[in-house]
């Protein structure tokens, strides 16, 4: 594992604040992307953050960040815990890239186009177009492993100039519940529960991204998966764990 950004961890102790996630970034109908949710509180921490969402996360709600000094900090609504933040090592690589071609021509087999539990969502919703949602249609490339190719928008940018943490969780997010999908043939919606991401190398607007997601196991109604974004060179940018619980009827 890769410690080179580990200097760049954000060392200050930051004060509470008030945020809000609009119904555009919705995950499930009424509720925040699990993803861009994660990057939306674990920005605060640094580049290598564990998120645990504990219910649905509001839309077009005040959410409070709430920090512990500079190593944890809590999302909160209406005096509730809805995700919870800590600094993590990630405990997995990132799978080998395919090309940005090979990702493009796998958009047409993307299952979401036969059945999607939530055809709204921001990242993966076969209902949003490009400039409203991502549109991060991964396709089968084996059992089990999907891709897709992902140039981003210039719309969510840090001062900076790169891509925000938030969009780039979100990136990270759906292309692992597909690869469950694809590997476990889980049928019924499911959500996720746990993300510990590392953000390796910025990603700006206009750049040619792979999208990978692979599973990694099923216990239950619980399932693992990993994902990860890689530059034209086949670079990693960055690379998440994800635990995933299919939902009761």
């Amino acid at each position: 594992m890769s410690h080179s950004h580990t200097a760049h961890l954000l060392e200050y102790e930051f004060t509470s604040e008030i945020v809000e996630i609009g119904s555009r970034f919705c995950g499930p109908p009424g509720s925040g992307n699990g993803g861009y949710s994660v990057g939306l509180l674990g920005k605060h921490l640094g580049r290598e953050v564990e998120v645990t969402l504990k219910r649905p996360i509001p839309l077009d709600e005040p959410l409070r960040v709430v920090p512990d000094g500079a190593v944890t900090a809590t999302l909160m609504h209406e005096g509730e815990v809805v995700a919870t933040a800590r600094r993590a090592e990630l405990d997995i690589e990132a799978a080998p890239p395919v090309s940005f071609a090979r990702a493009a021509a796998a958009r047409v087999s993307y299952p979401g186009y036969e059945a999607h539990p939530f055809p709204s969502c921001f990242v993966c919703g076969t209902n949003r177009s490009p400039g409203d949602g991502m549109c991060l249609f991964t396709g089968v490339l084996e059992e089990g492993v999907v891709a897709s190719s992902w140039i981003p928008a210039g719309d969510m940018v840090t001062p900076e100039g790169t891509v925000t943490p938030e969009l780039i969780c979100a990136a990270l997010d759906c292309p692992g519940a597909w690869s469950l999908i694809s590997r476990y043939d889980i049928e019924g919606p499911f959500v996720l529960g746990r993300m510990t991401y590392r953000l390796e190398q910025p990603i700006r607007p206009g750049d040619q991204c792979v999208v990978m997601g692979w599973a990694l196991g099923r216990d239950g109604r619980k399932a693992r998966c990993g994902t990860a974004i890689y530059d034209a060179r086949g670079q990693v940018c960055a690379v998440a764990g994800a635990t995933w619980f299919q939902l009761t009827r």
